[in-house]
C-alpha cells in the first residue's frame, strides 16, 4: 500500500482525507526539522541524567527488575533509565514537548481530521520501542465524541528495523468496536480475553495485513483512535527508538474549565499527573 506523503504546510486534499477514511492513518514526512526534534531529545537526556527534574511526571518501566511498575519521576530507580521505559504526560509541564506536539503544521492537519482543533489528553515519551501487543487506543482514553481521537507518533530519530518499529493494520479502524459490559468501549481488564478473541475473528474476516513503519527523524505517523497497532519486539537493545506519542481529543468536546489554550489551534487538557503504582 503506498504511503500518503503530504506537504508539510498544507491542508489535506480530498484524496488525502479519503485515504484517511479508508485506511485510518497518514504519514507526514519531514514535518519537523532536525533542530525541532533535537530540542526534545536534549530535554529527555537532561531528565534521565537528573530525574529530580521530572517533578510529578511518572515513568513506566517496561523491562528489567522493575518491569510493570510506575514511579513518580524522581523515585524511579536509576538503572531503569537504561532499559525500555515510557515517560508519561510531559506535555503538562514541558513547553518543548507541547511545542512539538502542538506545532501549527501538525495541528492544522489534525484539525482537518478531527473536524476541529485538537487538544492533547495524553503524551508518552519513549526512548526504546514500546513492544506493546496489539491494541486500540480508545480502550484506554475513549474520546468524549465517538471517533474523535487521533494519535501522532513523532520520530525523534531514524528508526532501524532492529529497534522494534511501530506495527499497524490499515483499515482496522472500520471494525465495529467491541462493547464491554458497561456498553462502552473503555476497556475492562477482566473482559479483555473476549475482546481480543473478537478482534482476531474480525482480522480474519477483513484479511487485514500488518505493516511496519520505518520513519526518519522529523517524520510523523498519525493514526485513527480505532486503528489496531502494536510495537514490534526489539531485536537489538543497542538501538533506541526515540519517539513522542501524543493522543488528541477534539477541543470543543471538553468542558471549558478543563481546556488550556496554547495558540490559535492548539490546546491541552488540564489535569493532574498519573498516580504511581
Amino acid at each position: 500500500m503506498p504511503f500518503p506523503w503530504i506537504g508539510a504546510n498544507s491542508h489535506l486534499s480530498r484524496q488525502q482525507k479519503q485515504f484517511w477514511e479508508d485506511n485510518g492513518y497518514l504519514i507526514l514526512p519531514g514535518l519537523f526539522s532536525l533542530a525541532e526534534v533535537q530540542a526534545v531529545n536534549e530535554l529527555i537526556d537532561s531528565l534521565r541524567a537528573d530525574p529530580k527534574k521530572l517533578g510529578n511526571a511518572t515513568v513506566d518501566v517496561l523491562k528489567g527488575e522493575f518491569s510493570g511498575k510506575r514511579f513518580r519521576g524522581p523515585d524511579t530507580p536509576k538503572e531503569s533509565f537504561q532499559v525500555p521505559i515510557k515517560i508519561n504526560d510531559l506535555f503538562l509541564q514541558e513547553p518543548k514537548v507541547r511545542d512539538l506536539a502542538l506545532g501549527k503544521r501538525l495541528t492544522t492537519i489534525l484539525s482537518d481530521l478531527l473536524d476541529g482543533p485538537p487538544m492533547i489528553c495524553n503524551s508518552l515519551n519513549f526512548i526504546w520501542g514500546s513492544q506493546q501487543p496489539n491494541h486500540i487506543d480508545s480502550w484506554y482514553m475513549p474520546p468524549p465524541v465517538q471517533n474523535k481521537l487521533a494519535v501522532s507518533s513523532i520520530c525523534l530519530e531514524d528508526v532501524r528495523p532492529e529497534a522494534g518499529p511501530l506495527l499497524y493494520y490499515p483499515g482496522t479502524h472500520k471494525i465495529p468496536p467491541y462493547r464491554f459490559s458497561h456498553g462502552g468501549i473503555h476497556a475492562i481488564n477482566e473482559e479483555m480475553p473476549a475482546c481480543e478473541a473478537y478482534l482476531e475473528e474480525q482480522l480474519k474476516k477483513t484479511n487485514a495485513v500488518r505493516h511496519e513503519f520505518l520513519g526518519k527523524a522529523g517524520d510523523v505517523f498519525i493514526w485513527h483512535g480505532q486503528l489496531l497497532h502494536a510495537g514490534s519486539p526489539i531485536k537489538d537493545l543497542s538501538y533506541t527508538r526515540k519517539t513522542l506519542v501524543t493522543h488528541y481529543w477534539r477541543e470543543r468536546d471538553v468542558a471549558r474549565e478543563r481546556v488550556q489554550k496554547v495558540h490559535r489551534t492548539g490546546y491541552y487538557l488540564k489535569r493532574e499527573h498519573q498516580t504511581p503504582f
